[in-house]
């Protein structure tokens, strides 16, 4: 995963090209009236940085636009027009791009009958839980997508369920969708606050009273009393660290000055230190995505065959510290599970995704200045919010109305401006 860059994100070079191409554009933001596929298909090459989005349900709701998406008969026909339009965010995405599709579920409510009876096998029974979100996420994957993290969306303020027979459907999944192994993630600006305060884990720590594998070890006793210690139960209590090492790019850019001046080549260097060629280049790759520090006794190595001066001698300096778990200065993961209250419906949209929801998407995958793309905007929840972190929004909707809701309601446009489309 990257950390957040102070560099140019993708696509802010051909802006002006976006812009050009949308149906209406704005200084930060491009919008698209149309068909997703026809208008994704003006998006430049690798322009996008996030896309936080959530298509029309299968079978939930009639828009009352002719083609829309959700209304198809059968739901491989819906899954196969969803992934044909991922394959259009895929062309469009940044190589360290990423997607959060939230995509909610529906019921088969048809009775169909064999011989009279409901059939005794296969999903295509009244009442039967189609897990659309799953079949498309499945789907995605097999087409090349990378899926990260199921992420459940808690709706905290759920309608309640008329049904006897079954739960009331209190979550949605959002998927976490890349285009590579390697992405732009901020974890940093999603952190929450810990629930345990560090001096609580020490107190516990101290107290010394954890048995099991510590039993007649004392010297384990504080290492395995704190459940956060338990990474320690096998005895494990130092680590190396290298507190001060620089960005692997830059020591990247260093290695292969030393190695032209040396006049040798990767293949020399992975046969010099008996590692397979793969793995040494990236020691010498200069791109976030593939660059790597190289391990303590590879870069002692490195320092000899290269005959590479102190530079980076203080930053490459090897530390032995305890392995206490300590929480982070800046909080902890927040987890997967999104605890959000459903948005009210605007006046011309029933499912509005919530305000919040977007907003810790962004948060983290938005890089300063990025651009983030909704090909379902809607009522355009997903571009306030990015607009308002800075970013640039380029929306796709086949119903002009939506944009013109969004237009006015952000203050881009005047309510008493003509029809625009």
């Amino acid at each position: 995963m990257h950390k957040p860059s102070s560099g140019q994100p993708a696509g802010l070079d051909t802006w002006d090209e976006t812009r050009a191409a949308a149906t209406y554009s704005a200084t930060d933001c491009a919008l698209f009236v149309g068909d997703a596929i026809d208008s994704l298909a003006k998006v430049p090459d690798g322009s996008i940085n996030t896309v936080v989005t959530s298509p029309p349900y299968w079978a939930v709701r009639d828009y009352g636009h002719d083609g829309q998406l959700g209304l198809e008969a059968e739901v491989d026909d819906y899954v196969d027009r969803l992934v044909k339009i991922f394959r259009e965010v895929h062309r469009s995405l940044a190589d360290d791009g990423s997607v959060w599709l939230n995509i909610g579920d529906s019921y088969f409510g048809k009775t169909i009958t064999v011989n009279g009876r409901p059939p005794r096998t296969g999903w295509k029974r009244n009442k039967q839980l189609t897990l659309v979100p799953f079949r498309v996420a499945l789907a995605l994957q097999e087409d090349g997508w990378w899926v990260r993290n199921t992420a459940v969306w808690h709706k905290t303020n759920a309608m309640p369920a008329s049904m006897r027979d079954r739960l009331t459907n209190c979550w949605e999944p959002v998927f976490l969708l890349t285009k590579s192994d390697r992405y732009y993630f901020d974890l940093d600006s999603i952190r929450v606050p810990h629930k345990t305060s560090d001096e609580v884990e020490r107190k516990r720590a101290e107290a010394g009273n954890a048995k099991g594998k510590a039993q007649d070890r004392p010297e384990l006793r504080q290492w395995l009393n704190s459940p956060r210690h338990r990474a320690t139960i096998d005895g494990i209590k130092e680590v190396e660290r290298r507190p001060n090492a620089p960005e692997a790019v830059e020591l990247a850019g260093y290695l292969r000055g030393a190695l032209k001046e040396k006049k040798k080549s990767i293949g020399w260097v992975a046969e010099q230190l008996g590692l397979p060629f793969e793995r040494t280049r990236h020691y010498f790759r200069t791109d976030k995505i593939g660059s790597r520090l190289p391990p303590p006794e590879v870069w002692e190595q490195l320092k000899e065959l290269l005959d590479l001066d102190t530079q980076y001698d203080e930053a490459m300096a090897v530390e032995i510290g305890d392995n206490v778990f300590r929480n982070h200065p800046k909080g902890r993961n927040p987890g997967d599970v999104l605890r959000i209250p459903v948005a009210a419906s605007s006046s011309n949209h029933f499912a509005v995704m919530p305000r919040q929801l977007a907003e810790f998407a962004l948060k983290a995958t938005l890089p300063q200045n990025g651009s983030c793309l909704d090909p379902f905007m809607g009522s355009g929840t997903s571009g306030r919010v990015t607009r308002q972190l800075g970013g640039r929004f380029v929306g796709v909707d086949v119903n002009a109305d939506y944009m013109t809701e969004y237009l006015v309601d952000s203050g881009i446009i005047s309510p008493d401006t003509e029809t625009l489309w």
